[in-house]
């Protein structure tokens, strides 16, 4: 036993070392593959067919061969071009992502991990460990603004700020208390634990969607109560004798506004408005399609007259080529009558004694029948090819024909469908310049003028009928308690955490037109471009499109009818979904970089989207081609919306400008203010006012009418 025992050990010790520990694949091989290898083998660059993201699709292989093969090391391919025993050597020399050869200790590695299995390191969920994000991130992510234009909302850092537009107020700072009692922040006005990338208002205005890393969270304002009064004494309000109401400032009795009108006049007035646009709009577009449709009528026209020339020719060619027959007929019998005497003179002479002469009159005789048979066979061909061209020419014309008359009947219908909307048009501009005359007269007398307590709204209590309300710090007309309402988070989409619904970051979000859907726009950078629909009713998930773009989705926009969702990624493309069916039915690709912005115009004919490409483009949705594609931008066109229902687009970029432009890419006018780079843009429903973030924090509001800025939040 003294001897056998140390063998025993020896033996156990010579086990041990033949059989390792497993390799754990996440922490010890994947760094060294990532750095060297995976940069050029990944879904988006798969050089080879070869994606090396995971084991299993790295024993998928690629174009060559199977990648690895579990247990075999040394006859993977992979291994093979890493130690450079195959054909080719990886990484190779002079690459651009700066991979390097591998040592020897990870070719080992590699190799022994090969033979193990190649298995995957068993799934772990990874826990974040949030910290507050630290003070002074004011940049302004996103920003939008209510479809009334009374609210407007500014996410900076984590915080999101919601503005009472008319008063020029801060209304309140969302604050989510879970994030208080988990000790995570101490002060309210936290929304968030993360970055706040969008946001979005519902088309009535009631609810705020933001979104955050993996989570979108739905906010609900409560419905405005009449404040409580209080007297001021800044202001001084005075009814006169026509009903209008002058506001003034007490000391000094400077004139603030002479009140004519209350907010119900001025959202008819608006209404009115939008109406004349969009029927001016739909005259454009019916005099383009008259245009479109004389100068496709001209071009069949056109060809029908070439289409008859041809036919002329045709019919002369045919008359020639059967003309040509006869004599090549009789060209060719001739020939071989005499070919066949000949021949029979040569039967008939002594084989003994050959006639040279008459061998070479034979064999002359037999070229001349041989090319009159051939001349005889182009003639017929050239005849067949006559007829053909007279039935082409035939079938053209009536195919031409139809196409005119159909072309004729397309710019009838287009000039008769003018006449209709010219009416139209005429109508609605009637309506709004007689409502315009007496939008100024209908105030009724007050029972008593009062101002609110926070002294931002001038009350009118009516004897019959609900109070008004004005802003005291321009006059406009308000809700009455607009200014001190509340928004309570109502409900939280996805869960923040790796196991949520929304991949990575909510990049864009959007409603639908009639508020029950919200669209989230989220990714995994440089990995995939994911849209999620969810049921506002419920906060359930409804419809998940994975990796609708092959990067971050960015932008989302609901086509007016709410048929469509258009949609801008990090791949550089524009995708329109049928949300019937789920599928993809137009790209749109011309971008070089990130698409930034989507936006339809009014009548949903055409679709602008922005880039970090420097540019504009304009798609025609009703052929499917590219209309125009604007330059003019020194940096990325951050934001981009058809302002109302007209054709007026609204951009903003990093050169800090914010150009208003139409869709043949004229440039309206300038809105001027800015002094930095401009991350977001918002646009109230009716195109009359524009909001812009920077990254400084500010929020500037414009009223697009006069150019002017209207409204200045700083962080």
């Amino acid at each position: 036993m003294r001897f056998i025992l140390p063998f025993v050990i020896l033996h156990s010790s010579f086990v041990i070392a033949a059989s390792p520990a497993p390799i754990d694949y996440d922490k010890q091989v994947r760094p060294f593959l990532k750095d060297n290898c995976i940069a050029c083998h990944n879904k988006t660059t798969t050089k080879g067919g070869l994606n090396m993201e995971t084991p299993e699709l790295m024993a998928k292989g690629g174009e060559s061969d199977k990648g690895i093969i579990p247990g075999r090391g040394a006859d993977s391919v992979m291994y093979q071009a890493a130690a450079h025993t195959w054909d080719s050597e990886m990484p190779p020399k002079g690459n651009k992502v700066g991979a390097v050869n591998l040592t020897p200790e990870q070719l080992a590695l590699f190799k022994a991990w090969i033979d193990q299995g190649a298995k995957a390191s068993a799934k772990q969920e990874i826990v974040i460990a949030w910290e507050p994000l630290p003070p002074g991130l004011h940049t302004i992510y996103s920003v939008a603004v209510s479809p009334a234009g009374d609210y407007a909302a500014a996410a900076r850092a984590n915080q999101i700020s919601i503005y009472h537009l008319p008063t020029q107020s801060l209304a309140t700072r969302l604050t989510d208390e879970t994030l208080l009692k988990s000790g995570l922040y101490k002060q309210p006005g936290v929304a968030h634990r993360d970055l706040v990338q969008s946001l979005v208002f519902s088309p009535d205005g009631t609810r705020l969607a933001t979104g955050s890393f993996r989570e979108v969270k739905l906010w609900k304002r409560s419905a405005p109560a009449v404040p409580a009064f209080a007297p001021s004494a800044k202001f001084t309000a005075t009814q006169e004798a026509d009903n209008s109401i002058k506001l003034t400032e007490t000391a000094g009795g400077k004139l603030i506004a002479h009140i004519k009108s209350d907010l119900a006049a001025e959202q008819t007035a608006a209404q009115h408005n939008v109406a004349a646009v969009r029927a001016a709009l739909e005259v454009t577009y019916q005099n383009e399609a008259i245009k479109k449709a004389e100068t496709d009528a001209t071009e069949q026209g056109n060809r029908l007259k070439k289409a008859n020339e041809l036919a002329d020719l045709a019919k002369k060619a045919l008359e020639d080529k059967k003309k040509d027959i006869k004599p090549k007929e009789d060209a060719k019998a001739a020939a071989e009558k005499a070919a066949k005497e000949i021949a029979d003179q040569v039967a008939k002479a002594p084989k003994d004694k050959p006639d040279e002469a008459l061998a070479k009159k034979n064999t002359e005789a037999q070229e001349k029948a041989t090319k009159a048979a051939s001349d005889l066979k182009l003639a017929q061909e050239a005849l067949t090819r006559a007829e053909a061209a007279i039935t082409d020419t035939a079938n053209e014309i009536k195919l031409v024909t139809e196409n005119e008359k159909k072309a004729k009947q397309t710019v009838a219908d287009a000039k008769a469908r003018l006449e209709v909307v010219k009416k139209a048009a005429e109508k609605a501009n009637a309506d709004r310049d007689l409502f315009a005359k007496t939008l100024t007269t209908g105030l009724k007398k007050a029972r008593a003028l009062q101002f609110s307590a926070n002294g931002l709204e001038l009350v009118a209590e009516q004897d019959s009928g609900p109070p008004l309300a004005w802003s005291t710090v321009n006059g406009k007309p308000i809700v009455p308690g607009s200014t001190g309402t509340t928004w309570t988070l109502e409900r939280t989409l996805g869960t923040g955490d790796g196991k949520s619904q929304i991949t990575d970051r909510a990049n864009s979000l959007a409603f639908s037109p009639d508020g029950k859907t919200l669209a989230i726009g989220s990714g995994e950078p440089s990995r995939s471009g994911d849209i999620t629909l969810w049921d506002i009713a419920t906060g359930k998930l409804t419809t998940n499109y994975a990796e609708r773009h092959l990067d971050s989705v960015f932008a989302l926009d609901f086509s007016p009818d709410g048929k469509l969702l258009a949609s801008g990624g990090a791949d550089k493309a524009v995708r329109i979904t049928d949300l019937s069916t789920g599928k993809v039915v137009k790209v749109f690709e011309g971008h070089t970089h990130h698409v930034l912005g989507v936006s339809w115009r009014a009548d949903g004919r055409l679709l602008a989207s922005s880039g970090a490409d420097n540019v504009v483009k304009v798609w025609d949705w009703t052929t499917g081609d590219r209309r125009k594609s604007v330059d003019g931008w020194d940096k990325e066109v951050t934001g981009i919306h058809y302002l109302g229902a007209a054709d007026q687009i609204a951009t903003s970029a990093g050169d800090t400008k914010v150009r208003l432009i139409t869709s043949d890419g004229g440039e309206v006018k300038q809105l001027p203010g800015s002094t930095a780079f401009l991350q977001s843009l918002a646009t109230t429903k009716s195109g009359d006012v524009v909001l812009g973030g920077d990254q400084d924090g500010n929020l500037r509001a414009w009223d697009v009418a006069t150019a002017k800025e209207i409204a200045v939040f700083k962080p």
